[in-house]
């Protein structure tokens, strides 16, 4: 049996921002189960809480996902010790989007 521990407890209180090629969310883990997330999308602006899942691959790296209210479903994979993010998500319409980019922390909003 393999013992867990509350793998998302390091985060809990930190905010950062992924900046992608389009555009740059902040994620503020509030909780082992939810986090915030903020964004602008043209002139689309997210500001929502979220139920989240967090898993800790290696200190430093998670693998995080959630579920917006508009039906859009994101993994990420989150190398905090080197700055990057991975982004997969399939969007309530259907598409899917792919994206590599910076991972920073910031001040909590």
């Amino acid at each position: 049996m393999i013992a867990t521990v509350d793998t998302a407890a390091w985060l809990v209180g930190k905010s950062f921002d992924c900046a992608f090629e389009n555009f740059a969310p902040r994620l503020t883990v509030l909780s082992p189960t939810e986090m915030r997330v903020q964004a602008t999308l043209g002139e689309t602006n997210i500001d929502e809480v979220v139920k989240s899942a967090i898993t800790d691959v290696r200190p430093g790296l998670v693998v995080v996902n959630w579920t917006e209210q508009n039906g859009n479903f994101v993994v990420q994979v989150q190398d905090h010790q080197n700055g990057v993010v991975h982004n997969y998500a399939r969007m309530a319409d259907g598409q899917v989007f792919c994206a590599r980019g910076m991972l920073a922390p910031s001040a909590p909003v």
